[in-house]
């Protein structure tokens, strides 16, 4: 998403500079829903507060490298806090397709022993169910957490 936010247009950077967009965990899970064969039932009231709508910056700066990543994406993101709806979903869509362009993508095809890492925080991911059900998978989830955000790192 780095590269994504380096390829915006400078005038819509100017724009959603300071910005900020809700992200909400019920968009993605609705989603899955709608998927051919998903029997996942809607998110319970205790689900939904459990996991509420967060809003974060539209460009964070990543407290590692400084540097600015475009922060959305179709999977969560619901709206720019601080523009009218229309003009919201407008430029998120343009966000959307922006960031899904192929060269701000990576495909891994996997191989036996293939260990893939990213950082989550400037990157998008999606898995593609491009697999049967009798080839064997064996996935291990590893993820380092952290409950805060330094914007002082910028």
């Amino acid at each position: 998403m780095r590269a994504a936010y380096l390829a915006l247009p400078e005038e819509l950077k100017q724009k959603l500079e300071g910005k900020s967009i809700l992200h909400d965990f019920n968009k993605f899970w609705e989603n899955m829903r709608k998927q051919p064969g998903s029997t996942r039932a809607p998110l319970t009231e205790a689900q939904r507060k459990a996991k509420p709508p967060v809003s974060h910056p539209v460009f964070l700066t990543h407290p590692i490298t400084g540097e600015k990543v475009l922060y959305a994406n179709p999977g969560y993101s619901i709206q720019i806090n601080e523009l009218p709806k229309e003009e919201s979903d407008e430029i998120l869509n343009f966000l959307f397709e922006h960031q899904l362009q192929p060269q701000f993508r990576y495909r891994h095809l996997w191989t036996v022993g293939d260990v893939l890492m990213w950082d989550n925080m400037g990157t998008i991911h999606n898995a593609v169910a491009d697999y049967t059900p009798d080839e064997p998978r064996f996935i291990k989830r590893c993820q380092v957490m952290a409950d805060r955000y330094f914007p002082q790192a910028a």
